[in-house]
C-alpha cells in the first residue's frame, strides 16, 4: 500500500515539473481595443450613428477587424521591451483611429515615432516622452490632431491599459469638427517583445 502511494506521489511530481512553465506577467506585448468612448455623444464614422462609443462605430463600419495576427486585424498599442531594439529605454508606438484636417475621413495609421517609456517597481508605465534619445518639440502631441494626456497599465493577469487623449474629431452629425476627450482601454493580446 505505501509503495502505490508512494509511486502515486512520484508519477504527480513528475507530471508537475514536466508541466509547461508559464511566461512570466509582463506588460510588454501587442494590445487591442477592449473600448474606445468619447466624453461627447459624436457620429465618428459617418454611418449616422451618434454615441460616446467610437468602437462599435468603427466595427459596424468596417474600418476594423479586432484580431491579431499578421494583416489579419487591427493592432492599436505596441509595448516594446528595451531588448527588442537592443535600446536601453522601452517604446511605446500607437495605432489610433483619426481624422486628417484636409479629410474627414476615418483613418487607422501607426504613429510610427515611438515614445519612451519608464516601468516603474509596481509595474505600471511612466511616460517620458522628452527623453526618446532625442527631445520632441512637443512630447505630449503625437500627432497633428492627437494629444496624449494619461497611460496606466493595471497590472495583473489581464495586463489592460487605458489610454486618454484630447482629440480633434470631424463630427458627421454636425458637420464639424469638434474638440473631444477619448478613452481607450486596450487588453494584452500576446507577447511581441
Amino acid at each position: 500500500m505505501t509503495k502505490k502511494i508512494l509511486s502515486f506521489v512520484l508519477i504527480g511530481l513528475l507530471f508537475i515539473s514536466c508541466a509547461e512553465k508559464e511566461d512570466p506577467e509582463t506588460v510588454f506585448g501587442l494590445y487591442l481595443p477592449e473600448s474606445i468612448t468619447s466624453d461627447r455623444p459624436i457620429d465618428f464614422t459617418g454611418n449616422g450613428i451618434v454615441s460616446l462609443d467610437l468602437l462599435d462605430q468603427l466595427i459596424k463600419a468596417n474600418n476594423i477587424r479586432i484580431f491579431a495576427g499578421q494583416n489579419s486585424g487591427t493592432i492599436f498599442l505596441n509595448l516594446y521591451s528595451p531588448e527588442y531594439f537592443n535600446v536601453h529605454f522601452s517604446q511605446v508606438i500607437l495605432k489610433l483611429p483619426h481624422h486628417y484636417e484636409f479629410n474627414d475621413q476615418v483613418t487607422i495609421l501607426y504613429v510610427q515615432d515611438g515614445r519612451r517609456f519608464d516601468l516603474e517597481g509596481n509595474g505600471s508605465v511612466a511616460l517620458s516622452w522628452n527623453r526618446y534619445p532625442y527631445p520632441f518639440e512637443f512630447p505630449e502631441q503625437i500627432h497633428e490632431d492627437i494629444v496624449i494626456e494619461s497611460l496606466k497599465t493595471n497590472s495583473g493577469k489581464n495586463n489592460n491599459v487605458e489610454l486618454v487623449t484630447s482629440q480633434r474629431i470631424f463630427d458627421y452629425s454636425k458637420k464639424e469638427w469638434v474638440e473631444a476627450k477619448v478613452t481607450y482601454t486596450f487588453r494584452k493580446d500576446g507577447p511581441c517583445c
